[in-house]
């Protein structure tokens, strides 16, 4: 199910604890396959879905002007010389930040690996 899709339908927001917005698991919208694992394409693909979310297809943002968890996301990836997180770093980054989540070096995230890197 795409990110779009479900917040199309109001059934809630990816976002971080204490944030407005109900929290999600976000397995939903990255295990493409439904198999229980996320490989590095699939969170490829959350990230261009991810970006369009929480920075309405913008080609750069202030990290710190988006949705809580869009700032998780956004922590490891360097601003330009502006202070701009921009989308070709962003999705640039998503080999570096999948490698990151992955905590126990399996190749593929599960659940607490994603949900905690979004800060759920």
């Amino acid at each position: 199910m795409s990110l779009k899709r479900y917040l199309a339908f109001g059934a809630g927001m990816v976002t971080l604890a204490g944030s407005a917005h109900a929290q999600v698991d976000v397995m939903q919208f990255a295990d493409g396959n439904s198999d229980g694992k996320v490989t590095p394409v699939e969170y490829a693909a959350f990230s261009q879905q991810a970006w369009g979310y929480f920075t309405q297809d913008a080609e750069k943002v202030k990290a710190g002007e988006v949705d809580p968890a869009g700032q998780a996301l956004m922590r490891d990836v360097p601003p330009d010389a502006q202070g701009y997180v921009t989308k070709v770093a962003f999705l640039a980054s998503s080999d570096t930040r999948f490698k990151k989540t992955d905590k126990n070096g399996n190749g593929t995230l599960d659940g607490a690996e994603l949900n905690g890197s979004m800060g759920n």
